[in-house]
This record gives structure tokens, sequence and C-alpha cells, in this order.
């Protein structure tokens, strides 16, 4: 008797896809070149006058700019005709799936890896555990800094094994306390989710594990990086008669860059993300 196989799945993505939700998506329009490019004018300022004065105190522009360059990225499969007819059906409706579970995880992870060069101020550093502390100061930092201060929404995205850190914290008083209905009694029940400081928190599978073992996460504005889309997701067929008698050739073709929005006079100061570096130890209890 053959063996007959009912069912063929995948192998499952991490929780992934947060840079739709924390950053500031830009469309490059088509005939305007390869780079996107933003400008930043500088504050200006008031002064007191007498009704006797003449003020010459002519206030001075000045302008710095920014750009990103979209790079393409593209995943590209054939199928003989052969694995069609020879392969249960089951597995072969997964390869389409496959390639748009690649483009996915290709951009969010170009966008986590961004977050290398946030700004430190907030970062626990290597081998040190993440606490609350880290993310409101990160945020105060966004909301109140003394350059430019962020205007929209604060976002923290973090590995599951740093949240966990947060959550032992929350935890802390079980074993030593009562513990009544309120957030420690749900974290307990539920694990943490939500905010911290104001900051939607959200974890991402994605997020590369050092050998330390460290991870980088961050808290950042929406306005803190651009993702600059520079095409729509194109899908295109072939066919390869020469290859294995016959084959289809699919591709999945994309072009993104993301870029971090500065600020200050020469459009260089870090204000609005901020990295956390801290441990990422898996949990043994």
């Amino acid at each position: 008797m053959p063996t007959i196989y009912a069912e063929a799945r995948s192998i499952r993505e991490q929780k992934s896809g947060t840079w739709e939700r924390v950053t500031t998506v830009k469309r490059q329009p088509e005939g305007e070149g390869l780079t996107f490019g933003w400008s930043i004018v500088n504050q200006i300022d008031a002064q007191n006058i007498t009704e006797n004065q003449t003020n010459g105190n002519f206030q001075q522009f000045q302008v710095s700019t920014q750009s990103t360059q979209p790079e393409m990225t593209q995943v590209i499969i054939k199928v003989t005709d052969r694995t069609y007819r020879k392969a249960p059906k089951q597995v072969t409706g997964e390869m389409g799936k496959a390639s748009g579970r690649a483009m996915e995880r290709k951009k969010n992870k170009d966008f986590l890896s961004l977050f290398t060069t946030f700004a430190t101020t907030n970062s626990p550093g290597t081998g040190q555990p993440l606490s609350h502390g880290h993310i409101h100061a990160a945020v105060v930092n966004a909301e109140s800094n003394t350059t430019e201060p962020a205007m929209s929404v604060v976002s923290t995205v973090l590995h599951g094994f740093q949240l966990y850190d947060l959550q032992i914290e929350q935890l802390a008083p079980i074993g030593t306390y009562a513990i009544p209905a309120g957030m420690t009694e749900d974290v307990f029940r539920n694990g943490f989710k939500g905010k911290v400081g104001g900051s939607n928190v959200f974890v991402d599978g994605n997020i590369t594990l050092t050998s330390t073992p460290d991870a980088n996460g961050a808290t950042l504005a929406r306005e803190g990086v651009y993702s600059v889309m520079g095409m729509t997701l194109k899908r295109e067929t072939d066919r390869d008669i020469y290859f294995g008698g016959g084959a289809d050739v699919i591709s999945l073709t994309d072009e993104y860059a993301f870029a971090e929005n500065k600020s200050g006079t020469a459009g260089t100061t870090q204000v609005f993300c901020y990295r956390h570096l801290s441990d990422a130890t898996a949990p043994a209890s």
C-alpha cells in the first residue's frame, strides 16, 4: 500500500510585521530619480523691540537635507511540471505562500537591522536585563527632546526574551506579598501586554540574537523612521521549457528603504529613536 500524506504545513513565521505599525510610510513617485530626499528647515527667533527701534536683526534660514535610496529585493522559484504531477497538492500549494512570507520576512529584518544605529542613551548594555525605566526614559527623551520633540505615537519593539525581563520585573512581588486583582495579577495570568510609559510595546521574533546572547530592541516615535516604498510588490511568471521537461518560474520583486529621520541644524542629531541592547537569554524559570 502506498503512503498517503493527507496534509502539509510550512514552518511558522515569527511574530513580526512591526514596521508598518511603528514607522511613517512614504511612497517614492515615479520619474524622480533613485533617491528619496527630504529637507529640514531650522527654527528662527523673535525678539522684543521698542516703538522707536529699527530692527535690523534679520533671521537667517538654514536648510539641511537627508536622503535614502530604495534597493530592490527579490525571491524567485522554479517548479518543474514533474513536481506538479508527482508531489501532493498540499505541498505544491504551500510553495507560493512561502515566497510571499520570505519577502515579508526580508523587509521586516531590514527594518529591524536599523535598530543598531539608533541612539544609545537608554540602552542597558550587553548582558544586562531590560527594565521599564529604559523604556520610560526613551519615551521622555523623544517627547521632551530639547532639539526637537516627537509629536507622533511612540512605540517599543522587543524580542520576546527581552519582554520576559519586563514581565519578571512586574511579577517580583509574587511569593512575598499577597497579590490582589490588578496589573501584577493580570500579567501573572496573561503575560505582559500593552504599554510602558505611554509607548505601545510590540514583540518581534525576527530580531536577531547575538552569540552573547543579546538583542537589539528599540523605542521610537513614528516620525523617527521613514519607510520609503520605491514600487508596489510585483509578481511575474515565466516558462522554462528547456529545464527538467518544462517548469514554471515565479518571482516576487519589491523595492524599499528604511531610514532614520534625524533633526538639528545639520540634520544629524538623533532625537526620535533609541536603542535597547540588552540580555536575551532564553528564559529558564
